[in-house]
């Protein structure tokens, strides 16, 4: 059964979506640029008949996908949550996909509400043409003991300055890592990065550093002197490639009910 419309008042509506970001300049509107925020918007804006501004958990970068990110936005639509899911995703491309809508209470933000986010990240020693959009193709075996052994330095609380950027200038750059692991699953190595928050790119710097000690081209105690000293050491590798990364997940906890977001 459908649930009851509000008759009344401002709605906040919570979405889970999947996309596919090989063709999207990232999550964030830019202008003479497709990204994933617009394209959201122009299909919500048809079903509802009103302008929307769309808040997401996380943005994603040019190429990165996700499975799981999570937005909200506002509207005085009087159409059910199912009606809506069923509609907006009439209005999209066959890459962003909505997985579920739901009401969501008035203190409820994306963003500011979500208590950690869950990255994964596919690598494949296979150079195959169905895998080169979702892995980055190293075409060669990792050592995965050896990438969990340099994993295990990122856990915890750190300044990861040298592992990325604020989104605001001048920002803290400390951040908790509450899991960095990985492991292998039918040939694939997939690395698994749960955080308080993330940096510009520091999901991506950590691959690349985690993937130079395993395959012998860096050592751990270079990470280690990235960790303790952040401010005078940058990370020396160019980022992982964009298409092996997913926005796997976003929990919310307590944060959920007792901050207001603000838009």
């Amino acid at each position: 059964m459908e649930e009851k419309t509000h008759k009344f008042g401002v709605r906040r509506i919570k979405m889970v979506l999947a996309y596919d970001g090989t063709d999207f300049s990232g999550w964030q509107y830019q202008p003479d640029a497709c990204t994933v925020q617009e394209t959201l918007e122009k299909a919500i804006e048809k079903v509802v008949q009103h302008p929307v501004r769309v808040v997401a958990a996380g943005r994603t970068d040019t190429g990165v996908h996700a499975l799981g990110q999570v937005v909200h936005f506002k509207t005085e639509s009087h159409l059910t949550t199912a009606i809506m899911k069923r509609a907006f995703n009439t209005h999209l491309p066959w890459s962003i996909r909505i997985r579920s809508v739901s009401e969501a209470p008035r203190s409820f933000h994306a963003r500011f509400s979500a208590s950690s986010r869950v990255y994964r990240y596919f690598i494949s020693p296979y150079s195959l043409p169905f895998l080169q959009r979702y892995t980055w193709v190293l075409e060669r075996e990792v050592d995965l003991e050896a990438l969990k052994k340099v994993l295990e330095l990122f856990q915890g609380e750190h300044d990861f300055a040298a592992f990325g950027s604020p989104t605001k200038p001048g920002s803290s750059t400390v951040r908790k890592v509450i899991k960095a692991k990985a492991e292998t699953y039918r040939g694939l190595t997939i690395i698994t990065l749960e955080a308080n928050a993330f940096l510009r790119k520091m999901v991506r710097n950590i691959v690349s550093s985690a993937v130079k000690v395993a395959t012998g081209k860096a050592t751990l105690d270079e990470v280690k002197r990235a960790l303790n000293h952040p401010q005078g050491f940058r990370c020396s590798s160019p980022p992982a490639p964009p298409q092996g990364l997913f926005l796997w997940r976003v929990k919310y906890g307590k944060r959920e009910t007792n901050k207001e977001g603000k838009e």
